[in-house]
């Protein structure tokens, strides 16, 4: 697909022409986080077909997409060849694999919008002070106490100990969710809970065991952390081998996706994890004028793929680029578009995204709810809102069940 092509008027200059860096990880370890790209960049392509009038005058928009492998060196590196040999007017981006898109944006006064990585894992590797931020660059995502306190809301009314198994991969995002005392865990223990952790797992392991006697050890019925779908499968799979039946299984990233869900089977009906968008979110798209739903639909029937929830994400973040260049009144003018982010307030498919209002600079948060997987008679899976005390707008699919039950 030629980016920016379909049905746009070919009587536009060159200055006439909007030039969207697109960095994502289409391909590698993180490719489910740019799964939906294509069908994202079709979908803006359309909506965009008639060009941009901005300021009096208009513009067509050509997206210039890039796959950094999931590669922090080489996304640094063609962060800069976009800047520098594609001339690009704005940047969007995925943060997943850490700040580089945004360093490099930074440095060369280009305006950029990234996302699906938590906040604090983008601006404090860049050094970034929450009450200062930074000039070009912004990011909207969730933070780790936003998931904690979804887990807090998830746990809130269940009669058990409040004893809890965390465990937590050594890698970036796991160090930093995981850190006792500034990250999820530190959350819990001020909640109540009696945390058992016994330290980071290294991320290629497939032995649990130890874990797994330290919860059994001391009763757990609650267990949290974050791992990858093939870590969370051996785990799984040595927890029944040693007779740990936990009631609660709150887990990040492993559950995130349909595909690493499937595989673990039926073991994955009640398991529950954090929801950051959703068919049932009652948002609509300030692009296309697509709900929630709508959307989910459409990238089902394209693909012939269930939904996820990056799909939601990646298309605010067009939403939010196409609405920072219009606002800006002169999408060629870096500082203005820088500007236009900065103050803005937009409502998109995943709800309003408030870069202005949120109290961290630079920085939008999105709405995060409580959900469970659950499997049907056919073995049709699907995830739902089970608890919406974080974001009481979503509404609630269905009650809450203990593994198990």
């Amino acid at each position: 697909m030629a980016a920016g092509s379909l049905g746009v008027p070919s009587a536009f200059a060159a200055d006439d022409t909007i030039r969207i860096g697109y960095l994502t990880h289409r391909t590698g370890p993180f490719a489910p986080f740019a799964e939906a790209d294509a069908f994202i960049l079709d979908n803006a392509n359309k909506a965009l077909a008639g060009g941009l009038s901005i300021g009096g005058k208009k513009y067509k928009v050509e997206f210039v997409p890039r796959d950094d492998q999931s590669n922090p060196d080489r996304q640094s590196n063609l962060a800069a060849e976009l800047i520098n040999k594609e001339g690009i007017d704005l940047m969007l981006g995925q943060a997943t694999i850490g700040p580089g898109i945004a360093q490099q944006c930074e440095v060369n006064g280009v305006p950029c919008i990234t996302t699906m990585s938590p906040w604090q894992a983008w601006m404090f590797p860049m050094k970034g002070d929450p009450a200062k931020g930074f000039k070009n660059v912004f990011h909207f995502f969730w933070g780790i106490d936003d998931i904690a306190n979804v887990y807090l809301d998830i746990w809130k009314d269940l009669k058990l100990p409040k004893v809890l198994g965390s465990a937590f991969e050594n890698t970036l995002p796991g160090n930093a969710m995981g850190d006792l005392k500034m990250g999820m865990p530190g959350a819990f223990a001020k909640a109540g809970y009696k945390v058992v952790d016994i330290g980071k797992f290294s991320a290629d392991t497939d032995d649990f065991s130890a874990q797994i006697q330290a919860f059994k050890k001391e009763r757990v019925e609650i267990v949290t952390g974050l791992f990858a779908p093939p870590q969370w499968a051996s785990f799984v799979k040595q927890s029944a081998q040693m007779g740990f039946k936990p009631k609660v299984m709150t887990i990040a990233k492993a559950l995130l996706f349909p595909g690493g869900v499937q595989a673990l089977g039926k073991s994955a009906h009640g398991m529950s994890t954090e929801i950051w968008w959703s068919p049932a979110y009652p948002f609509k798209s300030s692009l296309t004028g697509q709900t929630a739903r709508q959307l989910a639909d459409a990238y089902m029937a394209s693909t012939k793929k269930e939904w996820t929830q990056p799909i939601g994400v990646m298309h605010a973040l067009v939403e939010v680029g196409i609405a920072a260049l219009k606002a800006s009144g002169n999408p060629k003018d870096p500082q203005k578009v820088a500007d236009a982010i900065r103050s803005m307030k937009q409502e998109t498919v995943i709800g309003r995204l408030d870069f202005a209002g949120s109290g961290i600079k630079n920085v939008s948060k999105i709405r995060c709810v409580g959900g469970q997987w659950v499997i049907d008679a056919k073995g049709k899976l699907d995830i739902v809102v089970t608890h919406n005390g974080t974001a009481p707008e979503i509404p609630v699919q269905r009650k809450f069940e203990l593994l198990g039950a």
